[in-house]
């Protein structure tokens, strides 16, 4: 009796397994990413988050200033540590200043890695195409991006393929 069940209790644990795996990554918007922004410039997050490097001094603090949508929601001087905005006890965004190089100019280049984005449960989830890097310096920039592909999309869409198949093949051998 076990082996003629075996099939179908395996397809019920494999969906399980293939439904709740990775549902955590679900509320990751970036993960980790290294991202280069020059003194005075800005660089655009998902949600409408903007993070702006105010300025760089010469003892390696960073004037580190985040908005969203405009708005003005944590500006801090940080040196060589972790930029941490939190929002009704939960973390949005965690940024690491990484490294400062100084140009022969007053421009100054901050390296931020990691950066780690999570959503916002009080914004609407941004879609997965949406497309960073956003050049907030020019709004009226029309020009569309590739669409973004998580790591993990091509093993979701190969695993969900074969467990239709395996589920039509054992379907069709029932009846």
């Amino acid at each position: 009796m076990m082996g003629r069940n075996a099939p179908i209790l395996f397809l019920f644990f494999l969906f399980f397994f293939l439904a709740f795996t990775g549902s955590g990554t679900g509320d990751i918007l970036l993960n980790g990413t290294n991202i280069l922004i020059a003194s005075g410039d800005s660089y655009g997050l998902y949600q409408g988050y903007v993070l702006t490097v105010k300025s760089v001094s010469s003892d390696g603090s960073v004037w580190l200033q985040l908005t969203e949508n405009d708005k003005i929601v944590k500006s801090e001087i940080v040196a060589r540590d972790y930029f941490i905005y939190n929002k009704s006890n939960r973390t949005i965004v965690s940024i690491k200043v990484d490294n400062i190089y100084y140009g022969s100019s007053e421009q100054t280049l901050v390296s931020l890695y990691p950066v780690y984005q999570y959503v916002d449960p009080d914004l609407p989830v941004p879609d997965i195409t949406e497309m960073i890097p956003k050049d907030v310096n020019n709004p009226v920039d029309k020009n569309p991006l590739p669409r973004i592909y998580t790591p993990g999309e091509p093993v979701i869409w190969a695993a969900g393929i074969v467990f239709i198949l395996v589920l039509y093949y054992i379907l069709r051998k029932l009846w």
